[in-house]
Parts: structure tokens; C-alpha cells; sequence
């Protein structure tokens, strides 16, 4: 565990490079201090005709005080109910402290499973979990994936998982006959597997993301690179033949590699991409099994592991708060519940 003054210390040096806003939102909605409110202002009027009851939707509000961490609280005097102001930040519609939330960041720099950093934070097991998906998810939405100059593309295929689908869903169905974990030597190639497009430029520039059980054909291709890889760039793939088609359709230029390991003119080949593969399986190999529905928020935060390693400033885990505190998007149980078994095609 990091030292209290030290966090402090990485706090203090993130917040310095912060615009007066975005200061005054944490000062507001992150950080207050637990303070008492006077009881003759408990139940002072609310004139604000935007806030209305999230229960009943009455616009009858009054001031309700405040909860333990010093967000101001408001009671409908229709329906008796007491809420906080909703917010789409992960961390505003937390009951924990931030100070709990940058901890188990650092569970997650280290690569501890759920149970661990449930354990050090001192969470329930599913916060712990839902957290871990609210963070990548935030995460997803910030990390940009534009590539430019000569860019690998190489796909990869991991055996499809239904982790954790059908412990409480008498209708799901699987599609195949269940399995024990792990594969036997007899069963490699009859497993069915889920296709991962890793396309990495030879900056800093990643994009990886769950294609479907099939190879990408090219409409897909066309979807995929579109808005990701600029105008005139060298894409360096393998023998896809849907890549010759989208190549000319997006004014890229194409190198196909005939085997694996080829390198045409000592420059284009597509290795920084099969390694990106080959950590992908290695990273998911400490998590027992990942379903494959959550597969690309992993991609995400392999992604993010990467960068932080190249990267001297941008991916701290003091910063990765700082991202996930200012980010609109925000994850509900419901929603992380409700993901199909398949991934949708999304920007990771």
C-alpha cells in the first residue's frame, strides 16, 4: 500500500495541472469534508426548477442535509425519499471515499484478481467488481486509438467463454456442449473461438477490439478503420483478402505478408502486432478466464498497462482517477448486466 503522504503528494501534483473548473467540481463533489449542517438549515426550500425527484419526478425538494462524505442531500416532500444530485461521474454516484477508489486503482496497476482488491480496499466482493468495469469503461471512453504511418494489423483467437452467464438464467443457452476449464491437446481446434483485430502503429497508437467469431470481411474492415487510421498511412496485414478491397476503399497503402514472420524491404512486417496478441492471452491467463462479453474491457486496461510502461506522463494511477472522475460516462449495474454474450463492435 502507498503511503498516505506520498498519494497525497501525487494528488496535489495532478490537481496543480487542472483547469479552475474542473478544480471547483472536485472541490464541490469529490472532496468536501464531512461537515455538519446547522439543524435550522435542514430543511431549507429548493427554488432550482431543474431539480426534480428521480422517485416520483415532484418538484417539491428541500435540503436534507448532508451524507457522510459532504455531498449535499435533498428530500421530496411528496414521496418522503432522500437523494443526492445525480451525476454520470463513477465516482459521484459512489457511496465509497475517492480515497478508496484511487486504492483500488492501485490493485488494478499491480494486476490483483477481484477478491484481492476487495480485500486491501475492504469492499464487497461485487462492488469490487463492478468498480474494476466502471473504471475500464470510463477509461474506454478516453483513450484515443487514431493510427498513422505504417500500421500492423493482425488478428488473433481466443476461445469464447460464457463465464459467469448463466449462474442465475435458467433461459441461457450456450450454443455448444459445456466444457472444464482449460483445453485439452485432442480439443485445440475444436473449440470454437472470437477473432481480436490488434492494429498497432510504430508510435504509441493502439486499437484492439472482439471482430466476432469469424475473420472480418470487408465492410466490416471499412467500419473498423475508417475513423482510426489516417489517410495515406501503410497498413502492414496478413493474407485477409477483404484488406486489398478496404485498403483501396479507405486510400491506404497495403502490404500483405504471405507467412508469418515475413519482412518485405527490412521495414513492413506485422510483429509489434502479434506480440500485442500474444500479451493479450498471457494478461488474460492470470484472471482464470475472462467471459467474453467483458473481453474488450480487459483489451482496455492491457491497453493501458502498455502505455504506461512507454508513456512518462498521461497513465499514473493518480491520473486514471483524475479520467475516470471527469468522465460523463458512466456504468449502471443494470447496464453491465445486460451485456449480450458477444461484445458489440466498439472503439477500444
Amino acid at each position: 500500500m502507498i503511503d498516505e503522504k506520498k498519494r497525497s503528494d501525487k494528488i496535489f501534483e495532478a490537481i496543480k495541472s487542472l483547469k479552475p473548473s474542473q478544480i471547483k467540481y472536485l472541490e464541490d463533489s469529490l472532496l468536501l469534508p464531512e461537515t455538519a449542517v446547522p439543524e435550522e438549515n435542514q430543511h431549507e426550500s429548493v427554488h432550482d426548477s431543474s431539480l426534480v425527484c428521480p422517485k416520483c419526478g415532484s418538484f417539491s425538494i428541500v435540503k436534507f442535509g448532508r451524507n457522510r462524505l459532504g455531498k449535499q442531500r435533498y428530500k421530496c416532500k411528496t414521496c418522503k425519499r432522500s437523494f443526492v444530485i445525480p451525476s454520470k461521474s463513477p465516482l459521484r454516484c459512489s457511496k465509497k471515499a475517492v480515497q478508496q477508489w484511487l486504492l483500488y486503482m492501485e490493485c488494478m496497476a499491480k494486476g490483483m484478481s477481484i477478491r484481492k482488491s476487495a480485500a486491501v480496499v475492504g469492499i464487497n466482493m461485487k462492488t469490487s467488481f463492478y468498480w474494476r468495469h466502471k473504471i475500464l469503461n470510463a477509461l474506454k471512453s478516453e483513450m484515443k486509438d487514431n493510427l498513422s504511418g505504417i500500421v500492423e494489423i493482425d488478428e488473433t483467437a481466443i476461445p469464447e467463454s460464457f463465464k459467469g452467464n448463466h449462474s442465475k438464467d435458467e433461459d441461457f443457452y450456450m450454443g455448444r456442449k459445456p466444457r472444464k476449464r482449460g483445453v485439452k491437446l485432442s480439443e485445440t481446434y475444436t473449440v470454437r473461438r472470437v477473432r481480436v483485430m490488434c492494429c498497432l502503429d510504430r508510435g504509441k497508437g493502439i486499437y484492439s477490439l472482439v471482430t466476432g467469431r469469424e475473420r472480418p470481411g470487408i465492410q466490416q474492415l471499412i467500419s473498423l478503420l475508417k475513423d482510426r487510421v489516417k489517410k495515406g498511412s501503410t497498413i502492414c496485414t496478413n493474407n485477409n483478402a477483404a484488406y486489398s478491397t478496404a485498403a483501396r476503399e479507405l486510400d491506404l497503402k497495403l502490404y500483405k505478408l504471405a507467412y508469418s514472420n515475413q519482412v518485405i524491404e527490412e521495414t513492413y512486417h506485422n510483429q509489434k502486432a502479434k506480440s500485442f496478441g500474444r500479451e493479450l492471452k498471457r494478461f488474460l491467463v492470470g484472471f482464470n478466464g475472462v467471459a467474453t462479453k467483458y473481453l474488450n474491457n480487459y483489451i482496455i486496461w492491457l491497453k493501458w498497462n502498455c502505455l504506461r510502461k512507454v508513456c512518462k506522463s498521461g497513465f499514473s494511477v493518480t491520473e486514471m482517477l483524475l479520467v475516470v472522475a471527469f468522465s460523463s460516462v458512466c456504468l449502471r449495474v443494470y447496464d453491465l448486466r445486460s451485456v449480450s454474450s458477444m461484445p458489440e463492435m466498439s472503439c477500444c
